[in-house]
């Protein structure tokens, strides 16, 4: 098979030669891979690590984001510095969302202002769907045409309390509901036209990672969830399966009340399932028929801080537990810094020699 039959078909809980692996890294532990094998680019990476996914996406633009500057990273996207803060770096996003950055580490920061504690919504600059980014993911298609192709679209709740403030979106859920509402709305309309093209693109999958999950709970009740998210995950889904297209829902931490309500409205990709946070057996006991369960090697735990032999371990207890079909195995999110590159490298060599399956 090649990488985009075996992904379809775990997916879909068929028979498949090897369970397919997915990959994903912060910039400094994919630097220490590519040195390790002496590699130029990422794509060499990905074929030596059997990676059976390929990633593409449509963009946004504008908003609060000016031309002609330097652009760093942000929380979610590009953003530019606007300032300093006791020798911390100050930047804004498109969204008009700024942030406090500590100096000469990648993803180190806290939120500094959310744009609509001082703009009215109705004044707000949404950014616009890159539409441009259409060709650029239909020449994707081509290239990877034997790869899973995934894309995905911008985060909605996350998206949702950057704006406001964290804090200030929790009352208002109860306080100013249709507030909450309209905003969301906002952030919905983006995520259609994106998922739109993405399937128009023949992608895969639309990826969606929107966290509601923390270590031991929910960012907000279950009720509360399936009255302000639910319907919209259930529009866009709809829209996705309208096309053919799967469905990769991810949400870190614990999120075990609404699993039964993801499968309803038509989830197909659970990810991370977060070891740290949830039990993969007992989800796969209780769910593993009807959903494809992605990633479940903790990047909080196993590997950066366990050895060799404990990534090896835990990998072939998910291919037992888990396997053989409806699992796409990887890291839980991006493998942090520091984690050591041999942990890396056992996490895909155990995985292709205990996950491939004799007919």
């Amino acid at each position: 098979m090649n990488s985009r039959e075996r992904c379809i078909r775990s997916i879909r809980h068929e028979e498949l030669d090897r369970i397919p692996l997915v990959f994903r890294s912060r910039p400094e532990p994919f630097k220490a891979l590519m040195e390790r094998f002496k590699l130029s680019n990422a794509e060499d990476l990905y074929r030596v690590l059997n990676i059976d996914i390929r990633g593409a996406g449509i963009g946004i633009k504008g908003g609060y984001l000016p031309k002609n500057v330097e652009v760093k990273e942000g929380p979610y996207g590009p953003a530019y510095m606007i300032g300093e803060y006791t020798g911390f770096e100050i930047r804004r996003d498109l969204w008009g969302v700024e942030s406090i950055w500590a100096p000469n580490r990648t993803y180190t920061y806290t939120y500094h202002k959310h744009p609509l504690q001082y703009i009215p919504l109705e004044e707000y600059k949404w950014p616009e769907v890159s539409v441009e980014d259409f060709n650029a993911v239909v020449k994707a298609r081509r290239i990877y045409e034997d790869y899973c192709l995934c894309g995905g679209v911008e985060h909605m709740w996350e998206i949702a309390w950057q704006l406001v403030g964290f804090k200030e979106i929790m009352k208002f859920m109860f306080t100013k509901p249709s507030y909450v509402n309209a905003v969301l709305d906002g952030l919905h309309k983006i995520r259609m036209q994106q998922a739109k093209l993405l399937c128009e693109a023949d992608v895969d999958v639309i990826y969606d990672g929107d966290d509601v999950g923390m270590q031991k709970g929910m960012m907000m009740s279950p009720e509360m969830w399936r009255r302000l998210l639910k319907p919209r995950y259930k529009e866009l889904i709809d829209l996705c399966h309208r096309y053919g297209v799967f469905f990769h829902f991810h949400s870190d931490g614990w999120i075990e009340p609404i699993i039964p309500d993801l499968i309803e409205i038509g989830v197909d990709i659970l990810n991370p399932v977060q070891p740290e946070c949830m039990d993969p057996v007992k989800l796969k006991r209780l769910y593993g028929d009807r959903l494809c369960f992605e990633g479940t090697i903790g990047v909080q735990s196993t590997l950066p801080f366990g050895t060799r032999e404990d990534v090896a371990r835990e990998v072939k207890q998910r291919i037992e537990e888990l396997g053989p079909t409806g699992l796409i195995l990887g890291p839980t999110h991006a493998i942090q810094p520091d984690t050591p590159v041999d942990n890396i490298i056992a996490l895909y060599e155990v995985a292709l020699k205990y996950g491939t399956f004799k007919r």
